[in-house]
């Protein structure tokens, strides 16, 4: 009996390697031949909100599992443009995946979204992205507009603004697969190494080498995952010094017959706070910014003597990520 369930247990795990790997050589069989009918076929929103062909291609387009490149109204893309470190560049969606609700208004997982990295000087230490978004949600009433009204089955969407530029590419195909059996891929492992040892004699076809490529895929994503969260503390704390930097060096333009007390403030503040704001008056001085602790901050700009009264503006306050606390003070400075 055991041996019967041990049996029927390989066999399993058997024919479901096999369909896994029946679909990937289905896959590449289909972007390898230039058939026909995997010319994208375009549609364009109308504006009753239904995508449809353009002109009277209506009766050519044909039915079945088709391409499709859909033409989507510009206020349709949401659109960012950040600045990200260097070494984030090497799997950008996935980092960018990870912090998407900071650019959008959503999650990830409600979202279709491409990135582009801009190019810049080998010299730069941070590259800029462009990231356009669709709502997943809308996506999907299309996709069903489409396979009512067209008799279309998608298998990957081309995403365009008003310009015809595709903006965003989405596989459906694999995706559908991915949710049919998301262990798939997983299934026998031992199975699938004597199917690719098997293709390789029957078809020629370099299995070995595409399995190497997702194992390094794989290892690459895991060093990303151990290394997203100290880039993302990196690019915070660069973007906020270099922001102090900028209003430091503004304030010392407005103010050149006072660059002693910009030096001066600065030199005691030091690294105890990140100053957004100093305001220089006549015998006052205006700062307001982020510290760990306003206390402490307090207690050492009592103590220099050039430093006369200090007053705290407003109550103390945290900030959202109750990390810091919010600065807010007037000094009087003694001649």
């Amino acid at each position: 009996m055991a041996s019967a369930r041990l049996d029927n247990r390989l066999l399993g795990q058997f024919h479901a390697a096999l369909d896994w790997w029946l679909d990937e050589l289905r896959d590449l069989l289909r972007q390898a031949l230039l058939f026909r009918r995997m010319q994208p076929v375009r549609l364009e929103v109308t504006a009753d909100d239904e995508p449809l062909p353009t002109g009277d291609a209506a009766d050519r387009i044909g039915r079945g599992r088709r391409n499709v490149s859909l033409q989507l109204d510009d206020n349709r893309f949401l659109y960012r443009k950040i600045k990200l470190p260097r070494a984030a560049g090497k799997n950008i969606e996935r980092v960018i995946g990870y912090e998407f609700n900071k650019y959008f208004p959503m999650q990830a997982a409600d979202a279709l979204f491409a990135c582009r990295v801009v190019p810049a000087g080998a010299d730069s230490s941070s590259v800029e992205v462009e990231i356009w978004a669709v709502s997943r949600r809308q996506i999907d009433l299309y996709l069903a507009l489409i396979r009512r009204n067209l008799g279309i089955e998608v298998l990957t969407l081309y995403l365009g603004d008003s310009s015809g530029k595709t903006r965003i590419t989405h596989d459906l195909e694999r995706e559908r697969r991915r949710q049919a059996d998301p262990a798939a891929p997983r299934h026998g492992r031992l199975l699938n190494l004597l199917l690719i040892a098997l293709a390789l004699a029957l078809l020629g076809y370099p299995v070995l080498r595409m399995d190497a490529y997702l194992a390094a895929q794989r290892d690459e994503v895991a060093r990303l995952e151990k290394r997203a969260q100290p880039v993302i503390e990196v690019r915070e704390k660069i973007i906020a010094l270099d922001q102090r930097f900028r209003d430091l060096v503004e304030r010392k333009t407005a103010y050149p017959a006072r660059a002693d007390v910009w030096s001066y403030v600065t030199r005691v503040v030091d690294e105890q706070a990140t100053l957004q704001r100093l305001t220089i008056g006549a015998n006052r001085v205006h700062l307001t910014g982020t510290t760990p602790s306003v206390e402490q901050l307090l207690r050492k700009l009592e103590s220099e003597a050039r430093i006369g009264e200090v007053k705290i503006s407003g109550q103390i306050k945290p900030t959202k990520d109750d990390r810091f606390e919010v600065l807010n003070l007037n000094l009087e400075l003694r001649e």
